[in-house]
């Protein structure tokens, strides 16, 4: 029944855009007003440069339903069917605007309350853009209620065959926040948590193959931390070990700029992750979740050569309502978010990784590699950049695991 109340939803949008964009383009023409110079077209008929903007977009959108936000309201559509009367525009094109801009309201009235909250509805259905309206309003809202956000959420994760057995993999993994800030006194609350878990959510098992990338830290309470990548070195985290996971939890502290912090993890695990399919697993999936309100996830994914099956991963984005990420293969489907982000392969050898989201993260890449003992021309690096990545969610780059050689 949804699906169906939804294709006629769509259907209905697709129809009264068109129409109405078939109106303009009407009127556009029987003034002989170029649509793709909206500055020309607003000094020639005496109209706001936003609007003639505004128009034009529309007029060339792929996608009608991107072309709804950008339609003007009844007083800007008034102004430009205003000018464009007065400069000779036949009034059955004027008359037949009006008609296809009525039409469109009475279809947003038969859906939503309001033109706002047809947008919204727009944007959680999907699209060309999903929820891109909604991620944004989410972020503003969940960093008043909960009283922290971040600027960036970086994870890094490296794949590489382990030297001794590979069937095993080995697992390097980057991972921090930076522009960390409290709006009113916050306390213990979950940033990072580490956990590694079969198909069938059975735990991974621990390992004692895991390396700190930066040994100075080795010995203290965070064992993980990359100190000399943190502002200041030592940030208010305390790490809590459960039965199957690890959290790093933020203490109280200054709010505002004056309480601001950037951390970050880094460690090397041998030998502990399968690479092959087995009964108890059937895909891969680095994983970055999402406990606090974020600008932008910066996710890359380094993948030694010989590991062709985890070049290009699949994204899923997965809400999280109970707080916990289902392994229930039925649930996540129910969980799954949509979006339209893909990843992008980054070129060249050793892959280039220059960001402005994250000042020296070439270094840091390097320091990496360098560590875990790889060489990066032996790696291809994808990249996810999500804005207002929703919370709480996991993010997961999943592919497919190989069928043990014969």
């Amino acid at each position: 029944m949804s699906t169906t109340l939804e294709h006629r939803l769509d259907e209905h949008c697709r129809h009264t855009v068109l129409g109405l964009r078939s109106a303009l383009l009407e009127l556009y023409h029987s003034v002989e007003a170029d649509i793709t110079r909206p500055q020309e077209v607003a000094r020639r008929f005496g109209l706001n440069k936003n609007l003639t903007w505004k128009i034009a977009r529309i007029l060339q959108a792929q996608d009608a339903l991107e072309a709804v936000p950008l339609i003007p309201g009844s007083t800007g559509l008034e102004i430009l069917l205003e000018a464009m009367g007065n400069a000779g525009a036949p009034i059955a094109a004027v008359e037949r605007v009006r008609a296809m801009a009525l039409e469109f309201d009475r279809m947003i009235e038969s859906h939503a309350d309001d033109r706002a909250g047809f947008e919204l509805l727009l944007d959680s259905m999907g699209g060309s853009r999903p929820l891109e309206i909604g991620r944004k309003l989410a972020f503003r809202g969940n960093t008043a209620i909960w009283g922290l956000q971040a600027r960036v959420r970086l994870t890094a994760q490296f794949l590489a065959p382990n030297a001794q057995d590979p069937s095993l993999l080995d697992i390097a993994l980057v991972c921090g926040l930076l522009g960390v800030r409290r709006l009113r006194p916050v306390q213990r609350w979950p940033l990072f948590r580490f956990a590694r878990y079969n198909d069938d959510a059975s735990p991974l098992g621990t390992s004692t193959n895991v390396e700190p990338l930066e040994p100075s830290a080795a010995e203290k309470k965070l064992p993980w931390l990359m100190s000399s990548w943190c502002s200041p070195p030592y940030p208010p985290l305390e790490r809590v070990n459960r039965a199957d996971d690890e959290v790093h939890e933020l203490t109280d502290g200054p709010i505002g700029r004056t309480g601001e912090f950037s951390c970050m993890f880094g460690f090397v695990e041998r030998g502990t992750v399968p690479r092959y399919a087995d009964e108890q697993n059937r895909t891969g999936e680095p994983a970055s979740a999402i406990t606090l309100p974020i600008e932008t996830l910066l996710f890359d994914l380094f993948v030694h050569r010989s590991l062709l099956e985890a070049r290009r991963p699949e994204l899923c984005v997965y809400g999280r309502p109970s707080g916990t990420l289902s392994l229930d293969p039925d649930l996540r489907v129910r969980q799954l978010l949509p979006f339209s982000e893909r990843l992008v392969e980054l070129g060249g050898s050793p892959p280039q990784v220059a960001t402005p989201l994250v000042p020296g993260y070439e270094k840091l890449v390097a320091t990496a590699f360098e560590r875990a003992g790889w060489n990066p021309r032996d790696f291809f690096a994808s990249r996810l950049v999500l804005e207002y990545p929703p919370m709480p969610s996991t993010v997961v780059l999943r592919y497919e695991l190989p069928e043990r050689p014969r």
